[in-house]
């Protein structure tokens, strides 16, 4: 099965002239209530487009072209504005920043002689606290396990959709954050579409007592983990672990290379989940939501501060052996990661044969986590990431991710960089660029106190602790003071 894609269910070509500008807002909203989108964010979603119309008119010419297209996936709804020419992203992102509204997500990427795209998204699932996962938290006055019976797990019929809202319902109500669980019609289309990848568990009468599926990216070989459920009375018998990994078993079929989860740092619940599931962690993800994005009524030790998860990793096909241009401060612990992921992987001799140009992507989500990839590096690398970091910060970023390919030679020049900005060790990406594996480093705008962070395995101390002490000596080198 191929990979999902957002489906442009509408795309309008029309002249670069600030004139159009209200016809693109009126276009947007149309389109976006014709895929179901709710009126308020199709409205909010039209006018970041017509501002951003606006700003990208500043750039070019009226003798330009560009194409509107709209799209909706499960997680959100996406504009994109594609367009002839060669501006730089920097110009363009400086012209955005202020002009789209809290909430936004922001995305910039140069196709070289191709052009240029600016992408806005907005969540469908709200931008609220998380809820706890109803398999992973301790219940108030816990119930005792269902007798032992012959649980099956497989995979859903179109019919069941139903009983799977019905399980979302009596254990989150009406507010679990993804909603299309409770669209049966919503629900079965993510399903054909291959965007989700769901499996249940059943009882011996055969009805519907548990759900997890996988959550497909479009165009990505990877996928994360969620949406799971199992209804109080049928807990206590590992049913998400068998339902994990029947989803191992069921994602190769699909071409995914991998499965991921990012379990919150408040508590340990989930990721004694993972643990179990055999997932170990490969990246701490510090600061990648708002302090607030927390589950209600649940203890937070890592209130005062912007909250952190990490990412855990299962290959579901035999990975290959991997040779990666490891920087020398991060061989041992990339090593470590490639070890855990039962990866072989090799040091390459550094190479001076590198990419005439750096080429990169920036991005900036409606929960201020910024992130700059570079899909190749060259010689002007410390130019260009110097740029995309004032662009991400000047679009509102609080924390930023940077990441790169580790097949690529020029990876200890961006590195070197990086750390001079004050840049520090995230982690690894396995597959996660089109299958290829991505080195991440990661910087701070705010406080952030790794002690409060709560974590199960020794591999995930071991890698806080990592990351504390490189932290501390990209500082030293940057001359900028720890935050």
């Amino acid at each position: 099965m191929k990979a999902p894609s957002h489906r442009p269910f509408s795309e309008l070509q029309l002249a670069l002239e600030p004139a159009r500008g209200e016809l693109v807002r009126a276009f947007v909203r149309e389109a976006s209530l014709a895929e179901d989108v709710p009126a308020s964010v199709a409205s909010l979603m039209a006018n970041d487009t017509a501002q951003a119309w606006l700003a990208i008119c500043t750039q070019g010419s009226h003798l330009d072209r560009a194409r509107v297209a709209v799209m909706r996936s499960h997680r959100d709804v996406k504009t994109r504005i594609l367009l002839q020419g060669h501006s730089r992203i920097s110009n363009i992102a400086a012209s955005l920043a202020g002009r789209i509204r809290c909430g936004a997500g922001i995305a910039c990427r140069a196709h070289g002689i191709d052009g240029w795209e600016i992408s806005l998204h907005r969540s469908l699932t709200g931008n609220g606290e998380p809820h706890v996962s109803a398999v992973e938290a301790p219940l108030s006055t816990p119930a005792p396990p269902a007798a032992a019976r012959d649980y099956v797990i497989d995979l859903p019929q179109k019919s069941d959709a139903a009983a799977i809202a019905r399980c979302f319902l009596e254990v989150y109500g009406h507010h679990y954050v993804h909603s299309e669980v409770f669209s049966p019609h919503r629900y079965w289309e993510k399903v054909e579409s291959g965007e989700l990848i769901p499996v249940v568990a059943r009882d011996d009468q055969g009805e519907v007592i548990g759900h997890v599926a996988l959550e497909r990216e479009p165009g990505a070989l990877v996928a994360e983990r969620g949406e799971a459920v199992v209804l109080p009375a049928y807990r206590g018998h590992h049913l998400l672990e068998r339902m994990t990994e029947r989803l191992r078993e069921e994602a190769p079929k699909r071409g995914l290379h991998g499965v991921y989860a990012e379990p919150l740092t408040i508590h340990t619940f989930s990721q004694r989940n993972d643990e179990r599931a055999g997932m170990p962690v490969c990246a701490v993800l510090l600061g990648a939501n708002p302090e607030s994005f927390r589950p209600k009524g649940v203890a937070c030790p890592t209130a005062g501060q912007r909250q952190s998860y990490l990412r855990t990793f299962r290959f579901v096909q035999q990975p290959a052996a991997r040779t990666i241009y490891a920087p020398a401060p991060y061989r041992e612990m990339l090593l470590k990661i490639y070890a855990g992921l039962g990866v072989t992987a090799s040091v390459a001799a550094p190479s001076a044969v590198i990419a005439r140009e750096s080429r990169t992507g920036i991005k900036v989500n409606d929960r201020g986590y910024g992130m700059i990839h570079f899909e190749r590096i060259g010689p002007n690398v410390a130019i260009e990431l110097s740029q995309a970091l004032r662009d991400v910060q000047g679009l509102g970023a609080s924390s930023m991710q940077l990441s790169g390919p580790v097949g690529d030679p020029g990876l200890p020049l961006l590195t070197d960089a990086a750390r001079t900005l004050g840049f520090f060790f995230c982690g690894l990406g396995p597959a996660f660029a089109e299958g290829a594996d991505i080195f991440l480093l990661q910087l701070l705008s705010e406080p952030l106190d790794t002690g409060k962070l709560q974590l199960f395995t020794d591999i995930a101390k071991e890698l806080v602790a990592f990351i504390d002490r490189d932290r501390s000596a990209a500082a030293g080198l940057s001359g900028v003071r720890r935050i």
